[in-house]
């Protein structure tokens, strides 16, 4: 639950880090039953595919480009969706402690719809400005993030950075990635203010909360070692999605809605 300082900054700044949120060892068991996911059905079995499904549901996302130094499977590994379907990710989202803060914020009917473990290995690209209701675009306005370090998050190997109370403006006009070979289905906002921007710098086990018309972004990781993640997101229950089917259909394959609370009038 947040304090009443945490609520004023949240309110102001659209965002809040939880310092030691959780057990480090919770993150680091995350981790591994995600890379021994990986290497049961490892990228190299699905060649040229962006992203393919395991039989208990996650969906894999390789690279889009070769890591460097890659020798192991979850080392060609860009993002494992779907994790709160089981193990340590379900029981993380679907704890009383993660439901009562997002209950604080959304009210008691919530689900959580999706999930992604971001391993971002050495050399992996960050994702530019963006805001995750555009591509959220839900009737129940808005979402609330939680971002769950694995490992240290720094400038050097691509920490995210947000911009301090852009969760009041609207979502703005999103275009795809300019970087050449960029395949990841990344948007970005184009002439964007971000002289206020501020890093946020994490340790294992820290917990940043965010709006999801929050403005933020990440860079490449220029680190030697991984700079993994585990990141939520939670939607009112009974959320209906806007986007066009097509969108829908994708969309699909990398959301899975499971409740979390339910208040006594809708139980």
């Amino acid at each position: 639950m947040l304090d009443a300082r945490q609520l004023e900054a949240w309110e102001r700044d659209g965002f809040v880090i939880l310092r030691a949120f959780a057990d480090p060892a919770t993150g680091y068991a995350m981790e591994r039953e995600t890379i021994d996911a990986i290497r049961a059905d490892p990228p190299a079995a699905h060649h040229g595919e962006r992203g393919y499904v395991l039989a208990n549901g996650m969906l894999i996302q390789p690279e889009g480009k070769t890591p460097q130094g890659a020798v192991a499977p979850e080392d060609y590994v860009a993002k494992v969706f779907n994790t709160h379907l089981a193990g340590a990710a379900h029981d993380f989202a679907t704890s009383t402690t993660a439901a009562d803060l997002v209950a604080q914020l959304l009210g008691d009917d919530i689900d959580v719809f999706q999930s992604m473990f971001i391993l971002k290995n050495p050399g992996a690209w960050g994702q530019p400005w963006h805001q995750d209701s555009y591509y959220f675009n839900f009737n129940h306005q808005p979402q609330i993030g939680l971002w769950l370090a694995i490992s240290e998050a720094t400038l050097e190997n691509g920490c995210l950075s947000v911009l301090p109370g852009s969760h009041k403006g609207p979502i703005r006009k999103h275009h795809p990635d300019r970087r050449p070979g960029a395949n990841q289905g990344y948007m970005e906002i184009l002439d964007l203010d971000d002289g206020d921007a501020v890093p946020v710098l994490m340790q294992p086990g820290d917990l940043l909360v965010f709006h999801s018309y929050l403005l933020h972004k990440s860079v490449d990781n220029l680190g030697q070692g991984r700079r993994a993640a585990m990141v939520y997101h939670y939607g009112r229950a009974g959320s209906i999605n806007l986007n066009p089917p097509d969108i829908q259909a994708m969309q699909d394959r990398v959301t899975r809605w499971i409740p979390v609370r339910r208040s006594a009038k809708a139980a």
